[in-house]
């Protein structure tokens, strides 16, 4: 599968960009549909239905290369943004000198009070254009602003800002995302139960958005009743710590789960092993190597969403086509984009799941293998 990837990978990258990759639609239910008046109740839903019809003139920008461009990431903070990085450096060295002459770069280590500071410490080296993966909404909206009032094209990259003043953002249907997990757990609980909800870290778009597509899905549906919402943080420790005190306090009487995200997910599987419960179903597996692996031993439903730290690569080929003059789209979906990156259910999780990989790789990896095993993420035989 990796060796597949990368092959895939390389064809695009001789055409110059990576490009939308025609594939079998592989989600396992049907888009849940918004109402006019869901709609109009989210500001992130209007903003993205709009951007997704609209382009951006990028003939300002337009410079020749080669060019310094600014990555401001999440950071070390857990396996993902390891990977998110990796991917960075791996295709800004791909591409070569002639073409990315310096990857600038700040680790915010999760945290939108380090990143502000470090998104003006890269903005003074005059970068060519900016790619942010915001830890913040509100609090990297005025940076964002900064930036482009400075010339500074900004790309943001995993998650989103409280103003439009930017380029594109390149990432995913958030608010469908949730709303699609939390309809599978809907269907599987047969539309009546009770169910808990862990969430990433607050304040983070990505987190929250989500949460709210949630919400909107078992707002429809009252005989689902949720005992519980809290934050898991996007960690294994801390989510198999929350499934403790709730198995504690509701033991057997959870119907299923909704989690934002496959490390928490990995957590909540092994709170359950301690405890010696059955495991309901899952609604928030990922392409995380770990999780399946949990999954196939153990024989879990579940449902998957994805948000692939390749998308670092996409990212940095958006920001060159702005700095090229070519119009972009103003919402770049990266199920649309990358191959392997669309939603699944736990009937295909033997072709997701690589046994060379170790628990905490998420896939796909467009980078060589060799570069996995240089961070410890193959397994050794």
């Amino acid at each position: 599968m990796k060796k597949f990837a990368l092959i895939a990978l390389m064809a695009l990258l001789a055409m110059g960009t990576l490009v939308a990759v025609a594939q079998d639609a592989e989600a396992t239910a049907e888009p849940v549909p918004f109402s006019e008046e869901e709609i109009a109740a989210s500001p992130y839903l209007q903003s993205v239905l709009s951007r997704k019809e609209t382009t951006y003139d990028t003939t300002p920008f337009k410079k020749d290369g080669p060019y310094r461009i600014a990555l401001a990431a999440q950071g070390t903070s857990n396996s993902w943004s390891a990977l998110f990085d990796e991917h960075a450096r791996w295709y800004a060295e791909e591409l070569g000198p002639d073409v990315i002459s310096e990857l600038l770069y700040a680790d915010a280590q999760a945290s939108a009070d380090k990143q502000v500071p470090q998104v003006e410490d890269l903005l003074a080296q005059s970068p060519d254009a900016l790619i942010l993966v915001p830890m913040g909404a509100a609090a990297l909206s005025a940076p964002v602003e900064r930036a482009m009032a400075q010339g500074v094209p900004v790309i943001l990259c995993a998650s989103t800002v409280d103003t439009d003043n930017f380029v594109t953002e390149v990432g995913t249907n958030l608010y469908a995302s949730g709303a699609y997990l939390a309809q599978w757990l809907v269907d599987s609980v047969g539309g009546a139960g009770n169910v808990v909800v862990m969430t990433g870290i607050p304040g983070v778009s990505t987190s929250d958005v989500m949460e709210a597509g949630a919400k909107s899905v078992f707002d429809k549906n009252p005989d689902v009743k949720v005992l519980e919402l809290q934050p898991g943080m996007w960690s294994t420790a801390d989510a198999k710590q929350l499934m403790e005190t709730w198995l504690a306090k509701y033991g057997d009487t959870i119907d299923g789960i909704w989690s934002g995200g496959a490390q928490m997910s990995q957590g909540i599987v092994s709170a359950y092993l301690d405890a010696g419960q059955e495991i309901p179903p899952i609604a928030g597996g990922e392409y995380g190597n770990g999780f399946l692996r949990l999954a196939i031993e153990n024989e879990i439903k579940f449902a998957a969403w994805q948000y692939p730290n390749a998308q670092a690569v996409t990212c940095i080929d958006t920001a060159l086509q702005v700095l090229r003059g070519e119009p972009v789209q103003r919402f770049i979906d990266i199920q649309d984009v990358i191959p392997e990156a669309q939603n699944f259910d736990d009937s295909k999780v033997t072709e997701y799941f690589n046994p060379e990989w170790s628990d905490d790789v998420f896939g796909p990896i467009l980078f060589p293998a060799e570069r996995l095993e240089a961070l410890g993420f193959l397994v050794t035989p």
